[in-house]
């Protein structure tokens, strides 16, 4: 009789372990994900501001050339409001974190670190996609102005060791 007791005293001791480990598994997971999620943002952020700043130093080298080369791209760069919605609503995501993470499925969190993951990559495209169109830029009013290779590798701008120092 004492040894059914303790067989069954064992069991749900058993089973209580299994059930904190289980518990405690799933706090790691949400933990790390919380984490990772955060780390996403934080990179976004970051890329978000480089964005800004290299919109703002190919409007400016833009700004020194003939009107008659840069109507369409001047307008092209005028994205700041773009980027300041970007972190607006990245703060909004952080804050939601904050107030829901705790409580949120783990598969709605892994939704947002999809998503934020995706923002990256579109963003870092579109970087790419700047770059090669201030390099064309550049090598083509170098062309009609050699002044403006000077300016423009004055900004970092139309050669590989620009778009590598950006990156």
């Amino acid at each position: 009789m004492l040894l059914k007791v303790l067989i069954v005293t064992l069991t749900l001791a058993s089973l209580v372990v299994l059930a904190l480990m289980w518990r405690l598994l799933q706090l790691r997971r949400r933990q790390d994900m919380l984490r990772s999620i955060m780390d996403s943002a934080d990179a976004l952020e970051s890329e978000l501001h480089a964005c800004r700043e290299r919109m703002q130093t190919l409007h400016r080298w833009v700004s020194t050339l003939p009107a008659s080369l840069t109507r369409d791209a001047l307008a092209a760069l005028v994205l700041d409001p773009l980027v300041q919605k970007a972190l607006l609503d990245l703060l909004q995501q952080r804050l939601w974190l904050r107030d829901n993470g705790d409580d949120a499925p783990l598969a709605r969190l892994k939704g947002v670190k999809g998503d934020l993951e995706r923002s990256r990559k579109a963003l870092a495209e579109n970087m790419d996609k700047l770059e090669a169109a201030g390099e064309a830029l550049a090598a083509a009013s170098s062309e009609t102005h050699p002044v403006s290779a000077l300016i423009a590798s004055a900004y970092g701008i139309g050669g590989s060791d620009a778009r590598a120092a950006t990156n």
